[in-house]
């Protein structure tokens, strides 16, 4: 009887599929490249930033037009770059302008600034509304361009240029916190050689460190969910999760990668608050639950990103976005997860930043 029940609770491990060694080599060499393209972006920040993120979001768009292997006229391309662009940037551009005519006028010398203006995310009215004119026009004018790609080319520029514009948001809203927010302007808790207040974001600790933890806290919890759900539903998934979307994804995958990657996430934002550098002032110890609550909620909206990006490409009937990342897909394919958590964790933070005033 002990010998049966034994038997009755035995985990049963899946023998990896052929090409599973090479598949994983592949893996870790696109992960090293892009750790070293990225990690150092997030940590100088800057024009650094700026660029090597720029050059995504041109990939990104380039993928997002191919993906629906039709052969647009090359006024869609110039549209679809200034819409996106305009999403992302355009109220960077907007602020400093604002803070430009404020210094000529009071005749001081101006410094054009990245970080200034992330108080939370901005999406212009006017650049939805351009968008959505825009693209139905090139729709009566253009034959080839279809009521289908009217909402297909409105929904993707919101989402990746919103994604985009998430990533600015997590590398800069740590100085609004800091040394901008009114809320937090006698703030003590960030102690850095004696520094503490608003004086602590001209640090280089806070610039190049304490400034890209959020960032990389995001990150950290959307890889390693990645990478323990794809272990998890290679040796252990049995459970099919939304085959009709993604057929190799399983249930007992999604699992692994959401224990694994919160517990990863939760361990680095719960240190560098350990460690007297919380990622924003309301991150720290005392408020130990807003990190697990955001380590427990990345995962869930990197899957939701993964699933969603799977759905467009199964429409189109195409296997990945691009192949700039060897066998991996491209960008879209390797930041599909982390657009949705960018954005999810961004309106969090703004939530709970202002006491999830609703009227904002």
């Amino acid at each position: 009887m002990s010998e049966h029940r034994h038997n009755q609770f035995e985990i049963e491990v899946n023998t990896p599929p052929e090409g599973f060694k090479a598949s994983l080599k592949s893996r870790i060499i696109v992960a090293l490249v892009l750790i070293a393209i990225f990690v150092p972006s997030f940590i100088l920040g800057g024009w650094v930033f700026f660029f090597v993120f720029m050059a995504a979001l041109v990939i990104a768009l380039t993928e997002m037009l191919l993906a629906p292997q039709k052969k647009y006229r090359w006024w869609v391309w110039v549209f679809t770059f200034l819409v996106a662009f305009g999403y992302v940037y355009w109220f960077i551009l907007k602020g400093n302008l604002i803070q430009y005519e404020a210094a000529k006028e009071a005749g001081e010398v101006y410094v054009f600034s990245l970080a200034e203006y992330f108080d939370g995310l901005d999406i212009s009215i006017i650049n939805i509304a351009t968008s959505l004119i825009g693209y139905f026009v090139i729709a009566l004018f253009d034959k080839n361009f279809e009521f289908k790609d009217v909402m297909y080319f409105f929904l993707l520029t919101a989402l990746v240029g919103l994604g985009m514009q998430g990533f600015y948001f997590a590398r800069y809203f740590p100085f609004n916190q800091y040394g901008h927010s009114q809320a937090f302007q006698t703030y003590t808790g960030l102690n850095i050689n004696g520094i503490t207040g608003p004086e602590v974001i001209q640090t280089a600790v806070f610039q190049y460190w304490t400034s890209a933890e959020l960032e990389i806290f995001v990150l950290l919890g959307v890889v390693f969910n990645d990478v323990m759900a794809y272990f998890g539903g290679v040796y252990f998934g049995k459970h099919k999760m939304i085959e009709r979307v993604s057929p190799k994804k399983t249930w007992e995958g999604f699992f692994w990668g959401w224990f694994f990657g919160a517990l990863i996430c939760a361990l680095f934002g719960l240190g560098t608050a350990f460690f007297g550098s919380p990622m924003l002032p309301f991150l720290d110890l005392e408020h130990w639950y807003w990190v697990v609550g955001l380590a427990l909620l990345i995962p869930l909206l990197g899957d939701l990103g993964d699933l969603a990006f799977s759905l467009i490409k199964r429409h189109f009937n195409i296997k990945d976005y691009g192949n700039i990342l060897r066998g991996h897909g491209g960008v879209l394919d390797r930041a599909d997860s982390s657009i949705f958590a960018m954005i999810g964790v961004s309106i969090a933070l703004i939530f709970i930043s202002h006491g999830f005033n609703f009227l904002l």
